[in-house]
């Protein structure tokens, strides 16, 4: 018979503190949205990733003769923008394999640049208020620790 309490144990006294196990809700202080708010929220970060790589990375990743035909995949007007992106998407798999791990590392880079984001607008908005400031401060430290659970434990008692 094995000790059924060993792994939860283990698992509640180890809390990740990596910033991909965060939710981005927490870390942003914006739990109290409906799902339908969270659902279209992320679908626009998921939109500004990719409209990112498009602009930033795609030229570096392809050759000039890829890069072309990547073009008109894109300016293909009969399409409907979904269908558009997906065949773009598709085009891009097949080229690059691991697109899935360079897009998920620039969703990393948004969700850090959006929480420090959070903690710059709180330096600003707590100024003249010393205590939340202290706080805010902290959270900053902890960000550059790479602590980001506690980062928006932080943030989120403010």
């Amino acid at each position: 018979m094995t000790d059924q309490t060993a792994p939860s144990q283990v698992s509640s006294d180890t809390v990740s503190q990596a910033l991909e196990d965060q939710n981005i809700f927490e870390l942003l202080g914006i739990t109290k949205a409906t799902d339908e708010e969270k659902e279209v929220f992320l679908d626009e970060l998921q939109q500004v990733i990719w409209e990112d790589f498009v602009e930033n990375d795609v030229s570096l990743l392809l050759t000039e003769e890829e890069l072309a035909e990547f073009k008109k995949i894109g300016e293909d007007t009969s399409l409907k923008e979904d269908e558009r992106q997906g065949n773009m998407i598709e085009f891009l798999e097949k080229l690059i394999p691991d697109l899935e791990k360079i897009m998920l590392e620039k969703a990393l880079e948004l969700k850090e640049e959006l929480t420090r984001e959070r903690i710059s607008d709180y330096q600003e908005f707590y100024k003249s208020d010393a205590a939340k400031l202290e706080k805010v401060n902290a959270s900053l430290a902890l960000a550059d620790k790479q602590e980001w659970k506690n980062v928006a434990q932080t943030l989120n008692t403010l």
